[in-house]
């Protein structure tokens, strides 16, 4: 796994990124966070300069993967904070590895297995959900096409936000255009279905440390990460933002400052 590591000796902070995207997500937010914590923004399995198995893209798997990052590093605990299907993966690894997460955080995400992933999936916004399960489907059609996919798709969810630049915009387009990259982040979509049945099971026993949820107003007005996860967790607070999915890029400062705050008061 491939990982950048910047701050100092403070608490731990692992930041997943979501598709199509890289650790690089988190470029602007790490180093307002990195005088004070231990940050750690990884490529999750099948993304950036990570390796891209054939298989295990389900986030039961992918959380493992996070788990033996951690024991590599030596890091026993850690603030879980994980955007889109980093979110997803976050809280498997939350549920699965409670002892080793101080607080998790999910970053404008349904979970597959919710109510509120059934309504999003419903959505025309959702659309690229079912186009990226298709097995083949879209790693034909936009094998090619690339900078125009993911260009249009960057910033159609940037919902007028104004925070995709153009450098960040390439660096998708540079990553994404390797088609094992491409396959793999389609198989987080595919993986969906095995998402729902182990979430199932994780929502059997409720979450005890501290959850943190935000989303996009621009695109949900009403604080759904926060929704979903009351049912889930003991502890559960968040907000809707002025942002569009891009919540990092769009709202670094502000990300920062909420993630500081939580994990001060946790």
């Amino acid at each position: 796994m491939h990982y950048v590591r910047d701050g100092g000796p403070g608490e731990t902070v692992i930041l997943l990124h979501g598709w199509p995207q890289t650790w690089a997500s988190w470029i602007e937010v790490m180093p307002l966070l990195s005088p004070d914590y231990d940050v750690i923004a990884v490529d999750i399995r099948g993304a950036g300069k990570s390796d891209t198995p054939e298989g295990g893209y389900d986030k039961k798997t992918m959380a493992g993967d996070i788990l033996g990052l951690m024991d590599e590093l030596g890091i026993e605990s850690a603030n879980i904070v994980g955007h889109d299907i980093g979110g997803m993966t976050a809280f498997a690894f939350a549920s699965q590895f409670s002892e080793r997460t101080d607080t998790l955080t999910i970053v404008d995400v349904p979970l597959p297995g919710t109510p509120i992933f059934e309504m999003i999936a419903r959505n025309p916004l959702a659309w690229h959900f079912a186009f990226h399960s298709a097995p083949n489907v879209p790693e034909t059609l936009t094998v090619g096409r690339e900078d125009f996919y993911y260009t249009d798709f960057l910033e159609k969810m940037d919902a007028g936000a104004g925070g995709i630049t153009e450098h960040e915009i390439q660096i998708t387009v540079d990553a994404y255009s390797d088609p094992e990259s491409a396959r793999a982040g389609f198989n987080w979509y595919r993986a969906f279905p095995q998402d729902a049945e182990d979430n199932q099971i994780f929502m059997e026993t409720p979450l005890t440390m501290p959850v943190l949820g935000l989303n996009a107003g621009r695109l949900a007005p009403f604080p759904y990460v926060v929704q979903m996860m009351e049912p889930l967790a003991e502890t559960v607070e968040g907000q809707a933002l002025d942002s569009g999915h891009w919540i990092p890029e769009t709202r670094p400062a502000e990300t920062a400052d909420l993630l500081d705050d939580f994990f001060n008061r946790y």
